[in-house]
């Protein structure tokens, strides 16, 4: 075979060898598949609790929903409350408290919904991992995101709770604070969201990249027809 065709030949590796053996079949890519999943799980949930403990666990608590209400009416409910409670932390960007009893966007869904379609995206991105190729580090670190970001929704789903004196507390909604309002994005979101972002974003460009056509070196001086 011409060195031109053996460059341009797909790969026809066995199952076996390390090229062609699935990701479950590596300790190493299991455990870093794992690893990645639990520390960004990690870094949502300890950052949705950091940031609403520093501004709600303050001594001036109270001080500052009572302005709140006499300055916006004593109606506000608990999720509108929140809104009042932000810190600058960039130009254009705010820590700033919310809730979403809902989805992306703050679309409306049961929260029962939730749950099976979390599990539905949990079991297909294990799937994913499971029968991806060993080497394909990109596409492990970005399913890893994928997951710790849904798995990260849906404990606040199941088990947030969100406490201000003087309201019922705020349970099984998503936390939100990260606003970029000021960057004109209109929606408040979390680190959860933001490794489902990337984490599809990754996949998008693999996936497109790998779909192009591969471009065959034809041996010089062959002619067409």
């Amino acid at each position: 075979m011409p060195a031109s065709e053996k460059a341009s030949s797909p790969d026809r590796s066995p199952p076996g060898s390390p090229a062609g053996r699935p990701a479950i079949g590596s300790p190493f890519a299991v455990a870093s598949f794992v690893i990645l999943t639990a520390a960004a799980l990690a870094g949502d949930l300890l950052s949705k609790h950091l940031v609403f403990d520093s501004l709600l666990n303050d001594p001036q608590l109270q001080a500052r929903l009572a302005h709140v209400l006499e300055a916006h009416g004593a109606d506000l409910t608990a999720r509108e409350a929140l809104r009042f409670f932000n810190r600058p932390v960039a130009p254009g960007v705010r820590m700033s408290l919310s809730t979403n009893p809902g989805v992306v966007f703050g679309l409306p869904m049961q929260r029962a919904l939730v749950a099976v379609a979390t599990a539905a995206i949990v079991a297909v991105v294990c799937y994913f991992f499971a029968v991806s190729g060993v080497r394909l580090h990109g596409v492990h670190a970005a399913l890893a995101l994928i997951l710790a970001g849904a798995l990260g929704n849906l404990y606040d789903r199941l088990f947030a709770e969100v406490r201000m004196p003087g309201f019922e507390p705020i349970r099984h909604q998503v936390r939100d604070f990260i606003d970029c309002s000021g960057l004109h994005y209109p929606w408040v979101f979390n680190v959860a969201d933001v490794w489902l972002v990337v984490g599809v974003a990754v996949l998008a460009v693999h996936w497109v990249a790998g779909a192009r056509p591969s471009r065959k070196t034809e041996p010089s001086g062959k002619k067409h027809a």
